[in-house]
């Protein structure tokens, strides 16, 4: 496989990896009735009749993150850095694979990691992805994380369904504008 193809096949399995997660999320919340985004986790799609759905939406959130550190690979990104998103993107696909229900335990001690590997990989990205940082830099990806952090810590004063988005929209935002300017540089070169 060629430099360029390489560079190539991250940043687009981190776009598909998003679109699927979130054409996935949506279509549940369409079908599902009787559940409330607002007040529920987006994990409790699990729940309902097409549960099963929420794996292939985990999974393509493993697939974004884990394409941003195939992306970076060829920028001499940190090799620490690059074990950090993948370690999240494993912690993603394990939550999908241990939904909530007989396996809530694993699956909310692995939705927590990730997203705290997430944010630190937002807020390291300036500084550890090599060449591949000019797409993020610190305002963007500082203010990303922030608003991770922020929805996070405003789930006690509005309703949990609508932090937990607010939270992960930021962290999805940020593998899109990721992994688009990094396909844009890959086509220049």
């Amino acid at each position: 496989m060629n430099e360029i193809a390489k560079r190539h096949w991250g940043p687009v399995a981190t776009i598909v990896g998003v679109a699927v997660f979130i054409v996935t999320v949506i279509a549940l919340h369409l079908l599902q009735p009787g559940y409330d985004p607002r007040s529920q986790l987006m994990s409790e799609l699990a729940l309902g009749q097409y549960g099963r759905a929420m794996f292939v939406a985990f999974l393509g959130l493993a697939v974004a993150v884990f394409g941003v550190q195939a992306a970076i690979g060829g920028y001499s990104a940190a090799p620490g850095y690059r074990i950090l998103l993948s370690v999240a993107a494993m912690l993603f696909l394990t939550a999908g694979i241990f939904p909530l229900g007989d396996t809530s335990a694993i699956h909310i001690g692995a939705i927590t990691l990730a997203f705290v590997l997430s944010v630190l990989a937002m807020y390291f990205f300036p500084s550890s992805a090599g060449e591949a940082s000019i797409v993020a830099p610190p305002i963007v990806s500082w203010t990303l994380a922030a608003g991770v952090a922020a929805s996070v810590a405003l789930g006690n004063l509005i309703p949990i369904g609508i932090a937990q988005r607010l939270a992960a929209g930021c962290l999805l935002v940020w593998l899109v504008i990721i992994s688009s300017r990094l396909l844009r540089r890959s086509w220049r070169a």
